[in-house]
């Protein structure tokens, strides 16, 4: 019978020590890198129900656009499809760029015929972990950029914040 561990340092004489623990700490680094990476909560077991608020700043879009946002349009994500809301509110100020003057100073200068707009949306989500879920499969993120439209509309925005009501 061999011994446990042989006079050049090896187990069973076949492997050395060093080489077992360099193959665990590898087996674990890749244990924790795919459940870091991989393991997500899923939205289908959120249980908390909330109505909810958001803003959706829209930048520099046209007149004819604008005219196509209005109180109660229901409001669809682009990439998916689904339902994320109902527009509540409709503000539209005029499209602000900043611009370089021949001194090196920048002002704030009027977009011609442009506009910007904030959008209010109500909607339905399910909570998990700080997370809001609306019709449990779009995820609603502050500083996202939103591809969305209506039926009148199609525009891309900021979501700016999100408040449970």
């Amino acid at each position: 019978m061999k011994k446990l561990i042989d006079d050049k340092g090896r187990l069973f004489g076949l492997l050395s020590l060093i080489d077992v623990i360099a193959v665990i700490v590898v087996v674990l680094i890749a244990v924790a890198a795919f459940v870091k990476f991989n393991v997500h909560t899923n939205p289908l077991t959120a249980t908390n129900t909330m109505d909810v608020e958001f803003t959706v700043y829209i930048y520099s879009i046209r007149d004819t656009n604008v005219k196509h946002f209005r109180e109660g349009d229901k409001l669809y994500a682009s990439d998916i499809g689904t339902l994320i809301g109902t527009i509540t509110d409709v503000k539209v100020t005029d499209a602000i760029s900043i611009e370089s003057l021949s001194d090196g100073t920048y002002v704030n200068a009027k977009v011609e015929d442009m506009y910007d707009v904030v959008l209010t949306v109500s909607a339905q989500c399910s909570t998990s972990n700080g997370r809001y879920y609306v019709d449990r499969k779009y995820e609603l993120n502050v500083n996202s950029e939103i591809w969305m439209y209506t039926k009148y509309n199609a525009v891309y925005g900021m979501l700016m914040t999100i408040s449970a009501v």
